[in-house]
């Protein structure tokens, strides 16, 4: 049986009392303080949802209240993030043991890859005691940001390419559903000797809708040239907007066509030299036309 001396020093784990106050207390909202880099970039990961929370409730107030609910919502919202953001950036300005005013910088692009990246003094400083250990819930959200970083410019290289597309196949649309304009406007310059005026001369409906499509609200003739208007269903970019189709005739009388923007065809004279040619009435952005389109 284990002896006790009754003179021994206590043993009990009585823990030191100054524990709490080796590190400075972490005050969100105030410019006095520190904090480093990792709760830096989690709480500016966390800052980032926020804006999405509130430009989201702005986009439903604008749709459901009103336009200006909506902006005074966005606006007011903004302020106050920023602010927050500006109160963050100055606690991690002292924790690299630099004044507040550093905080200023991140209004300069890339700026905050200083914080993020310039690491703290150890121990105290002229702007006080350490930060405390970081929290779970600050590493996890600081370990999303490269993510977030790397999906926001992959999503900006990809987003803009994926809509030129759309718009593209539905212009395609326009260029299928005019084919049937063209063998009519054909067919009578081969009967008649000249372009048609209308659909009707060229033997068509008389309503131009009558060709719409899902993107394409209507196709007309106006002497000879085909003129594609697109609905309401198209992208803004080209919605309401015109691609003309302008016949010519080669030397051995061969009916070919010039697509909008495209160049004339050599040897070639227009159908109706009264007509506007097509690059003038065809006002679409010649990146979404097709290269044979293109000037």
């Amino acid at each position: 049986m284990e002896s006790r001396n009754p003179y021994a020093a206590p043993q009990a784990n009585v823990a030191r009392a100054d524990d709490a106050a080796e590190y400075g207390e972490v005050r969100l909202f105030s410019p006095h303080g520190r904090i480093g880099r990792v709760r830096y970039i989690g709480y500016s990961m966390g800052l980032s949802i926020v804006v999405l929370v509130v430009a989201s409730l702005a986009t439903v107030a604008a749709s459901t209240v009103s336009a200006s609910a909506g902006a005074i919502v966005g606006v007011f919202g903004y302020v106050v993030l920023l602010a927050v953001q500006f109160l963050l950036s100055i606690q991690r300005s002292h924790d690299m043991n630099v004044t507040g005013w550093l905080s200023l910088i991140t209004l300069i692009p890339f700026g905050l890859l200083v914080f993020w990246l310039v690491p703290g003094t150890r121990g105290e400083n002229n702007y006080g005691k350490p930060p405390p250990p970081n929290t779970a819930a600050a590493i996890v959200l600081a370990c999303l940001l490269p993510i977030v970083f790397i999906g926001g410019i992959l999503a900006a290289i990809v987003i803009p390419a994926y809509q030129d597309y759309t718009i593209r196949a539905q212009v395609s649309e326009g260029l299928s559903l005019a084919a049937a304009a063209k063998a009519a406007v054909a067919d009578s310059f081969e009967r008649t000797g000249a372009a048609p005026a209308d659909r009707l001369a060229a033997g068509m409906s008389r309503e131009a809708t009558d060709s719409a499509g899902v993107y394409v609200a209507s196709v007309d003739v106006d002497h000879g040239t085909v003129l594609v208007q697109y609905g309401s269903n198209a992208s803004s970019m080209i919605a309401g907007r015109l691609l003309a189709l302008q016949p010519y005739v080669s030397g051995d009388e061969e009916v070919v066509w010039r697509c909008a923007l495209g160049t004339p065809p050599a040897g070639a004279v227009a159908m109706d030299r009264g007509a506007a040619p097509s690059d003038v009435a065809t006002d679409i952005d010649a990146r979404y036309l097709p290269s044979a389109c293109r000037p």
